[in-house]
């Protein structure tokens, strides 16, 4: 599984219930990034370091699930090549808010509780103006689950799990 969504949006707290409930690795991009801040290119190589534990979780055949934005089309092309290398199934899960929740939330993160995390409505206009649309891309249907994080947990997981037995049911043989 790959979560994707904008700062503030559920991800992360969706993914650890996600991870509890199902028993998979969680390996959330920011966890390395807090460690290589100081690194040049630290975003990217935080990235990089996710992806590579992905990877060993998939070759060791289990399931895992990545926690980034996925913001940019290659964080989705990087997930769909290791699913296909380690013929894993893909779920993106894709966490999204009304604009006055989202806002509340942004604006409840203290300012400074981070110094790479988002803080405040006006601080995610700057960056979505700078991500210039490029979160927009197309996920494939099969692989695009979309969820409103306002929703109660137990409503989530069991979307989840709808999608993970349907997924299953299509197997072949």
């Amino acid at each position: 599984m790959a979560m994707k969504g904008h700062p503030a949006t559920g991800k992360s707290a969706l993914a650890r219930v996600i991870a509890r409930r199902f028993r998979m690795p969680l390996i959330d991009k920011d966890d390395v990034k807090d460690f290589v801040l100081d690194v040049p290119g630290a975003n990217q190589l935080a990235y990089e370091v996710m992806w590579q534990v992905c990877a060993t979780q998939l070759d060791l055949g289990l399931s895992v699930i990545a926690v980034s934005p996925l913001a940019y089309p290659e964080g989705y092309a990087t997930a769909q090549e290791l699913a296909a290398k380690y013929k894993a199934r893909l779920l993106v899960i894709e966490t999204v808010l009304d604009e006055a929740v989202w806002r509340q939330r942004l604006n409840a993160r203290r300012p400074g509780y981070s110094t790479h995390k988002i803080s405040g409505w006006e601080a995610m206009q700057e960056q979505l103006a700078a991500y210039d649309g490029c979160w927009q891309y197309p996920i494939a249907p099969e692989h695009h689950l979309v969820v409103n994080t306002a929703q109660p947990v137990r409503s989530l997981l069991g979307a989840v799990e709808q999608w993970l037995k349907r997924d299953i049911a299509a197997q072949p043989g």
